[in-house]
């Protein structure tokens, strides 16, 4: 046992400085991802705690219509924005990389638009407090959002191996999930102190000073991240062409796809020798056919909206994206779980502030679940089949709440102990860290077809456009709200004005929170209905892979571990140790190092199959 603990420590000590076989990433920078990953959860969480649809009139004091317009404007801003950053990230290659310019370069404003939106402003007059809110919140919304799009399309640069992405994103999970959880503990208590004085904006202040220097020293660390991705070499109208006998080119062949729907991964010559044999016929060597036919076309001027529209005719990214378009209402009622919180947990808000850290911590733990089955469920089960078994216990628990109704649940420590057990199950889903794995496979699908990645405008199709089309959605959700008439804004007036929240405000807003579960389940239903027909299996995303590395010409700097050199790190670390562990393995007591000397890793390694 003791030999196998240094073993143990022998093989991560190797692992900070180089991969695993197969693999890309090294301890060091998986650590400073994952570090860059918790600052950008420390401000788009704080950014969160104030700027949404129910908390925007809530802390402002202003009628509810204005936040849903607020979210609508900031994502729309988003929209304009990705794509003109994506045409130049795809353009340019910098010293640092493609995207951590970006990254830097939008710290600063992102600081300073987080501040003014988390500076709720004193004014007497309405009118002034609603202008503040527009000026402060869109630019924040919009910045915030990108950010995070940023931090969502960055595993898919650091590492282009496919299971690795979803790995990492189980500690990176963790550390992300690590700044609401501390919020979740801490913003209860503050909020619950400042109330009784009457500054309850002076707690938001303060959470958004600690979140954005502790936010901003960490975001830093992505300096330490390598950028992977393939780099084509030949042009790629060459590279993927395929010619027929009459000089044709067939359709099939542009999607990279042949017409029976397989991914086809072979030569020029292999594809032509499929549609031979579809048509019966004997096909002749066609590689000096295909080079005369197909020829390099001269660099033209991107052009931003056809370049957009082409992607429609990426089918994984269609059918990914009216996915999340159908279900974006599907965590409509999260938007309204701290009010549920605070007006069911107790009957008085002020105690049911104070406690709501635990449960807040508890609910958030579902998505540290989430994160720990991520691995081990991406390893069995094509990825949209994972998102529809979890958004499935979603829709059930809204289903059940909404059918139910909120009100039934007597209030105190039968609706803190029902509905936090329900919030948590609904919670286990992971979702948001599937999709940005699902963005790189659909990237590198996209890469075959034309050898560009679009990175800018599938964060627009994944991420910023559904966020409009929810805002959209939630708009026209606030008329069924306004009949009902719940006003966010008379729960904050009551708590100033009574000390307590009347029983009429409660009453309406139970009828309002009901409506808002029963909406989230309608959506996780149609949301569910679309991924039935996503097409990109683990089977296709292997070949795509195998496809670009064949296909790559920067292959020596993208500095894939190799079992000879994480042997001589090991050697070079653990000394006789290291040595002694080598010659257990090779009798099967190690298993890592057995399978590097019998060469498992390196064929797992081409196969694209390596976990």
């Amino acid at each position: 046992m003791k030999e196998k603990i240094k073993s143990l420590l022998c093989t991560l000590r190797a692992m900070w400085s180089k991969p695993l076989p197969g693999r890309f990433l090294t301890l060091k920078e998986a650590g400073a991802f994952g570090l860059y990953a918790l600052g950008n959860s420390w401000i788009y969480n704080s950014v969160l705690l104030v700027v949404t649809v129910t908390q925007i009139p809530y802390f402002y004091g202003i009628p509810a219509l204005h936040g849903y317009l607020i979210c609508i404007f900031g994502n729309l801003l988003t929209a304009i924005f990705t794509p003109l950053i994506g045409n130049a990230m795809e353009k340019k290659r910098t010293k640092w990389g493609r995207y951590k310019p970006y990254i830097l370069f939008s710290l600063p404003v992102l600081a300073v638009f987080t501040l003014l939106a988390m500076w709720i402003p004193q004014y007497d007059s309405e009118i002034s407090t609603i202008v503040y809110a527009y000026i402060a919140c869109v630019p924040s919304i919009a910045i915030a959002t990108f950010s995070n799009n940023m931090y969502q399309t960055m595993p898919n640069v650091v590492t282009p191996n496919h299971q690795e992405r979803a790995d990492i994103m189980t500690p990176v999970g963790l550390l992300v999930g690590f700044a609401p959880t501390i919020m979740n503990i801490i913003a209860g208590p503050i909020r619950s102190a400042f109330i009784e004085k009457g500054q309850e904006f002076m707690a938001m202040r303060i959470i958004g000073l600690i979140s954005i220097i502790l936010g901003t020293l960490c975001i830093m660390f992505i300096i330490k991240v390598k950028e992977r991705v393939y780099e084509l070499e030949e042009a790629p109208e060459v590279a993927f062409a395929v010619a027929k006998t009459d000089g044709s080119t067939p359709s099939s062949a542009e999607g990279g796809e042949a017409e029976s729907g397989e991914l086809c991964v072979q030569p020029v010559t292999s594809c032509a020798e499929v549609e031979s044999e579809k048509e019966g016929t004997a096909q002749p060597d066609l590689r000096s056919a295909a080079a005369a036919a197909v020829l390099p076309s001269p660099k033209k001027k991107s052009n931003a909206l056809k370049d957009f529209f082409s992607l429609l005719g990426n089918k994984p990214l269609l059918i990914l994206f009216l996915a999340l378009i159908f279900g974006a209402l599907r965590e409509f009622y999260v938007q309204f779980r701290p009010l549920i919180i605070q007006l069911r947990y107790s009957a008085d808000v002020t105690t049911a502030l104070k406690i709501s850290g635990v449960p807040n911590t508890i609910i958030g733990f579902a998505s540290t679940v989430a994160m720990l089955l991520l691995p081990i469920v991406t390893r069995k089960l094509n990825k949209n089949v994972i998102i529809i078994l979890f958004t499935s216990l979603g829709m059930i628990m809204c289903a059940i709440l909404g059918f139910v109704g909120i009100e039934n649940i007597p209030i105190g420590t039968t609706s803190a102990v029902v509905l936090t057990i329900m919030f948590f199950i609904a919670c286990i889903n992971p979702t948001y860290l599937l999709i940005p794995v699902m963005l790189g496979e659909i990237a590198d699908y996209q890469q075959t077809k034309n050898g560009k990645r679009y990175e800018g405008y599938l964060q627009n199709y994944i991420f910023t456009i559904p966020g409009v089309f929810m805002q959209v959605a939630m708009l026209l959700a606030w008329i069924w709200q306004s009949a009902i008439g719940f006003e966010p804004a008379h729960i904050s007036s009551d708590i100033k004005e009574l000390a307590f929240v009347a029983e009429s405000t409660r009453a309406v807003a139970n009828e309002w929170f009901n409506a808002s579960l029963l909406l989230s389940a309608g959506s996780c239903a149609l949301m569910i209905i679309v991924l039935l027909f996503y097409p990109l299996t683990k089977k296709k995303s292997e070949e795509i892979t195998k496809r670009l590395q064949s296909e790559a010409s920067n292959m020596d700097e993208m500095g894939k571990g190799t079992k000879e050199e994480f042997a001589a790190a090991e050697n070079a670390l653990g000394g006789a140790n290291a040595e002694e562990s080598a010659d257990e393995s090779a009798t099967g007591s190690d298993a890592a190092t057995e399978s590097a000397e019998q060469g498992d890793a390196d064929k797992l390694s081409e196969n694209g199959k390596h976990d």
